[in-house]
């Protein structure tokens, strides 16, 4: 792992829109066979992977950006209804994870964790269905996310690409996907502002 980066020496390029909350510009499927349930509603990115009552399971997947980043800092803000799960995945290697733990004890799989790899430090979680916020900063594979206004996880290393990740090459830039085969889930204000 490379040395703890100082974050206070930081360098930011122009920041980047990467959804324009009108419809999927710059976004694709990561796996073109499958079904997409990404939709834009009222100026939202929302997931709804629908299931027919009666037939086959349909397969949805995920998406990812167009271009691909190295160092970054990504602001979004995400809403989860009730028991619902999806991910934001950083250069398409290590997930942040998305889902309603209101009220649960601390956990790697809760709500802002680096899923099953960084347990946030504290429980940030807003009641399901309502918008919260994340601003998230990863730099030389050491992640720090702002969730809700408060420090959950501070410059921490990453310590390889956690599950469902894109590649195992933990060197090279990436995408960042959204998970879109789990639950419904809506994202917003989606800025990515890169580090020089």
């Amino acid at each position: 792992m490379p040395s703890t980066p100082d974050l206070s020496k930081l360098k930011f390029e122009k920041p980047i829109k990467l959804f324009n909350g009108k419809d999927l510009s710059g976004w694709k499927l990561i796996d073109p066979e499958k079904a997409n349930g990404f939709k834009v509603v009222d100026g939202t990115l929302m997931n709804d992977p629908v299931q027919p009552e009666n037939g086959e399971h349909i397969s949805y997947g995920n998406i990812r950006t167009l271009q691909e980043f190295k160092d970054f800092n990504l602001k979004l803000e995400v809403n989860v209804p009730e028991g619902n799960n999806s991910g934001v995945y950083l250069r398409g290697l290590y997930e942040i994870q998305v889902v309603d733990s209101y009220g649960k004890e601390l956990d790697s799989h809760n709500m802002g964790a680096l899923y099953s790899r960084i347990t946030p430090n504290v429980a940030a979680e807003k009641p399901a269905g309502e918008w919260q916020s994340f601003d998230i900063t990863l730099v030389d594979r050491h992640v720090t996310v702002i969730f809700n206004g408060k420090k959950i996880i501070d410059n921490q290393p990453v310590l390889g690409p956690t599950g469902g990740a894109m590649s195992a090459d933990v060197l090279s830039p990436g995408p960042i996907y959204l998970q879109g085969d789990h639950g419904n889930v809506a994202y917003r204000n989606i800025v990515l502002t890169p580090i020089k």
